[in-house]
């Protein structure tokens, strides 16, 4: 499952009621997993027409993004939008304003979407229940960021997003905390997110399978995966799970070959209900994939081998 962050506007018509349409819609393409305020904004691109009232949703769906654009499409006709010039009135617009960590760059599908850091009609509401963003909002001028006005409650909180990065720092101090004072089990509940940790025996590395054995100078190291053992090249690194728990790939899925870098997490270690990234330290080639999506891992298991990129 990806997490779609999905841009909502109307103009024309009962814009309001247009919007909580829309809404209804989307929960028919995955599971609505927060939703902002309206927001009323000023015409962009053309003026002299009615303001738009603005929102955005994210939406966890199994559809990819050309897939999931034309469910967009197809609602927008249920909802009346008709065909006029651009920048026009409209009764619906549905744009992908994001897709995970998903870059297309086609000509009729750009995601992220190519204005959205220069958007504050887009940027605002999205900002409102996705803390990823609430950054970019601010860097907006700030003749900006006060052309749109809410004109409804802000979200009393926000439903299933959290900020995964700090999330898994507090896991590990959790983990840390147990094994230093000898407590079993940590528990924290705060905002609707609930960490679990609790301390077991701790699992030996698994056998054969999983070792890996590093490269030395001059000659190449090797990983074994079952009965087949695959070369790994001297500048190669791996990759480890730190957590128990299930593989979920990353969208569009690396193969080996592919150039990475530290900016797109390659995959996601879910545990506890935490996705967990996994990055490379640096730029690199992918030189083996040892998952696949959904697969259980251990502590420790290889996920992948990057090598230095030539």
């Amino acid at each position: 499952m990806a997490l779609a962050r999905i841009g909502v506007g109307s103009n024309a018509g009962q814009a309001a009621a247009n919007v909580e349409r829309a809404f209804a819609a989307l929960s028919s393409l995955g599971r609505l997993v927060a939703r902002s305020s309206l927001f009323r904004t000023r015409a962009w691109g053309v003026t002299g027409q009615p303001d738009f009232v603005n929102a955005a949703a994210l939406l966890e769906t199994g559809l990819e993004p050309r897939e999931l654009l034309a469910k967009l499409k197809g609602i927008e006709v249920e909802l009346g939008r008709v065909a006029t010039f651009r920048w026009g009135p409209r009764a619906i617009d549905l744009d992908i304003l994001a897709y995970d960590d998903v870059v297309v760059d086609e000509p009729d599908l750009v995601v992220p979407h190519a204005r959205l850091l220069e958007r504050a009609f887009a940027l605002g509401p999205l900002a409102e229940i996705d803390p990823a963003f609430e950054a970019a909002f601010f860097r907006l001028p700030e003749a900006e960021r006060a052309s749109i006005e809410r004109i409804g409650p802000a979200p009393a909180r926000r439903p299933g997003v959290v900020d995964w990065d700090q999330t898994l720092e507090r896991v590990r101090g959790a983990a840390a905390f147990c094994a230093s004072s000898g407590l079993v089990r940590f528990r924290i509940e705060e905002d609707g997110l609930e960490i679990d940790v609790r301390r077991g025996p701790r699992a030996e590395p698994p056998a054969a399978p999983r070792e890996f054995a590093p490269a030395h100078a001059g000659g190449a190291g090797s990983v074994t995966n079952g009965s087949v053992s695959h070369e790994v090249g001297p500048a190669a690194s791996l990759l480890k799970a730190e957590f128990v728990g299930i593989v979920r790939l990353a969208r569009p899925t690396v193969s080996e070959g592919s150039l990475v870098d530290d900016e797109r997490a390659l995959a996601y270690v879910e545990a506890l209900g935490i996705r967990n990234p996994v990055r490379p330290a640096g730029p690199g080639r992918v030189a083996r994939v040892f998952v696949s999506d959904g697969q259980p891992v251990e502590y420790g298991q290889p996920l992948f081998a990057i090598e230095e990129a030539r």
